[in-house]
C-alpha cells in the first residue's frame, strides 16, 4: 500500500512514521509538508497539498494538520478514492462529521479518526473489571497539561485550537467505551467551561445515566495529570498515563480494597497502541468493512458536540 502522509507533524516524527517504518514493511510511503525540509531519505517529499493528492498515487492518506483543516483536506482525498485516517478531532462541526462518513460511504473507503490509547493493555484491563462489574458504574477521568507554548496551534482558534477541541475526543472515546448507550443532549452536565481569548481552556463535565456516572476534568493550564479512577461497591481501580501510554514502558493497575483497606499493584506489559491501531485499519481495508470506525466517529463527533 502506498500510504501519504499530509502534515509533517511532532506526532508524525515521534509516533507515525517510526510505527509505520519499524513494523509495516509492506507499505510505500510519502510525506507532505509546506512548511519543513525533508530530513529523511528514501522517502518522496511533497511541499504542495494539491500536488501530493495528484500525483502521490496514494491508497491511504494519514492527515496530521491543523485541527481547522482536517474536515477539507479528507474531504478531498475521500473524493479522490483514498482511504483517511485524520489525527483527533476528526472535524470540528458533527455536520461535518456525518458528510465525510457519507462520502466514504459512498466511495466504500475507510474514514477512520487516530484514537490509539484504547488498544493499549492497560484499558482492556480496566475494560474486564467495569464489565465483570457492571452495577452502578462510577469512573472519574482527569487529563491536564501545563499551559502551552503561544506558537502552538492549540492555542489558536482560528486552527481550531483549545482544550474541548483537543482533549474532547478523549472524553468522548472513554466514555463510549464504558457504554454502548447513545449520549443525548440531556445527558450532560456541564459543570465548568473556563475560557481564555475565545478559547475554552479548561471543561468539568458529568454525566449520569441508567447504572453510570461519568465524571471528567480537562485542562490546558494545570499540573500534568492523566488517570482513570473505577469505583465498584468492593474495590477502586486506577491507571496512570491514560491517554498517552508510552510504547517502551510497563505501566501498573492500582487496586484499592475497601474493606481491607490495603493497595495492590499490578503490572501491565508494555504496549504499542499506534501499531495495533495501524494494523486494525489494515485489517479493515484488506476486508472491506468500514462500519466500525464510522460508528466511533460519528459517536464521538455527536458527543464533541453536546460540549460545545
Amino acid at each position: 500500500m502506498k500510504i501519504l502522509i499530509l502534515g509533517y507533524s511532532s506526532l508524525c516524527k515521534k509516533k507515525i512514521l517510526p510505527t509505520l517504518i519499524k513494523n509495516f514493511k509492506n507499505i510505500d510511503l510519502s510525506i507532505c509538508s509546506k512548511s519543513k525540509k525533508q530530513d529523511i531519505k528514501n522517502i518522496e517529499w511533497f511541499n504542495d497539498y494539491n500536488k501530493a493528492l495528484l500525483k502521490s498515487n496514494a491508497d491511504i492518506v494519514y492527515i496530521s494538520l491543523h485541527n481547522s483543516k482536517h474536515y477539507y483536506w479528507a474531504k478531498k482525498f475521500l473524493s479522490n478514492n483514498c482511504h483517511v485516517i485524520i489525527d483527533k478531532p476528526a472535524t470540528l462541526r458533527f455536520s461535518q462529521t456525518k458528510e465525510l462518513i457519507d462520502l466514504a460511504k459512498s466511495n466504500n473507503k475507510l474514514l477512520a479518526e487516530a484514537i490509539v490509547f484504547n488498544y493499549h493493555n492497560q484499558i482492556k484491563l480496566i475494560l474486564s473489571k467495569i464489565i465483570r462489574i457492571n452495577k452502578n458504574i462510577k469512573i472519574n477521568v482527569k487529563f491536564t497539561i501545563p499551559l502551552l507554548p503561544k506558537k502552538n496551534f492549540r492555542r489558536n482558534s482560528k486552527l481550531g485550537g483549545g482544550c474541548l477541541n483537543d482533549m474532547g475526543s478523549y472524553a468522548a472515546s472513554i466514555y463510549r467505551l464504558i457504554s454502548m448507550d447513545r449520549i443525548h443532549k440531556k445527558d450532560f452536565v456541564i459543570l465548568k467551561k473556563i475560557y481564555k481569548k475565545n478559547l475554552i481552556q479548561k471543561f468539568q463535565i458529568k454525566i449520569i445515566k441508567k447504572n453510570i456516572q461519568f465524571n471528567g476534568f480537562f485542562s490546558h493550564n494545570d499540573e500534568y495529570e492523566n488517570n482513570l479512577k473505577f469505583y465498584s461497591s468492593k474495590k477502586i481501580y486506577e491507571i496512570n498515563k491514560v491517554f498517552s501510554p508510552p510504547n517502551n514502558e510497563n505501566l501498573k493497575m492500582s487496586i484499592y480494597d475497601k474493606k481491607n483497606k490495603k493497595k495492590k499493584i499490578i503490572d501491565i506489559e508494555k504496549d504499542n497502541t499506534f501499531k495495533k491501531f495501524f494494523q486494525d485499519c489494515f485489517n479493515s481495508i484488506g476486508q472491506k468493512k468500514y462500519n466500525k470506525f464510522y460508528k466511533n466517529i460519528l459517536k464521538d463527533s455527536l458527543f464533541r458536540e453536546h460540549l460545545l
